[in-house]
């Protein structure tokens, strides 16, 4: 009997989550299919009935991470888009979220993605487009940021995440945090 719809896409959905997990962990080169079929408890056979390789994987498994992060999230009603891009800052550019709490495909994958294929550097581009976007978005309806402004935020929210993955000492962490957080918060508008 054929796996119905709802189990192809659970099964899906589960190597996705693996295969990100891995990759900001171990980058690229450092996965093998059969680790990452292992790690999600699944055989190597149903790895190729959802990709066509490692690549396509990877690929997937960046959109998948962007579409599953917190600024994908819609805006709570009773918050107002200020309130909103602040509670999403503070959630950025957290201990947690450099720890691998909901991480960011952006900063996670900042300096493995270089190596990748065209269409990886491509689905990275258009998610970093998207983060822009969102907060211009958001930033619109209160304050006059330019887009070169929303550029240089997320340039610099995102090298902190991934600056603050590689250092040892968690005071420097925590200061660097801290200290984007607000220049962020400045450049935005006050939020």
């Amino acid at each position: 009997m054929p796996y119905t719809k709802e189990h192809k896409d659970k099964t899906r959905k589960r190597i996705l989550q693996s295969a990100f997990q891995l990759f900001t962990a171990k980058g690229f080169d450092g996965v093998t299919v059969n680790e990452l079929m292992e790690n999600c408890g699944l055989t190597r056979g149903a790895f190729y009935a959802h990709f066509s390789g490692k690549s396509a994987l990877y690929n997937e498994s960046l959109k998948f991470a962007a579409s599953s992060s917190k600024l994908s999230e819609l805006k709570p009603n009773n918050i107002s888009d200020k309130a909103w891009l602040g509670q999403l800052l503070d959630g950025y550019l957290s201990l947690n979220h450099v720890n691998g709490i909901r991480p960011c495909p952006l900063a996670f994958l900042a300096t493995d993605i270089v190596t990748q294929d065209q269409e990886a550097k491509e689905t990275y581009t258009r998610v970093y487009e998207g983060m822009n976007k969102t907060i211009m978005d958001y930033t619109q309806t209160y304050s006059s940021c330019n887009e070169n402004e929303i550029l240089s935020v997320t340039s610099m929210i995102i090298g902190a995440v991934a600056i603050s993955r590689t250092l040892k000492d968690q005071k420097t962490v925590s200061t660097l945090l801290v200290s984007c957080r607000l220049e962020a918060g400045r450049i935005l508008g006050g939020v």
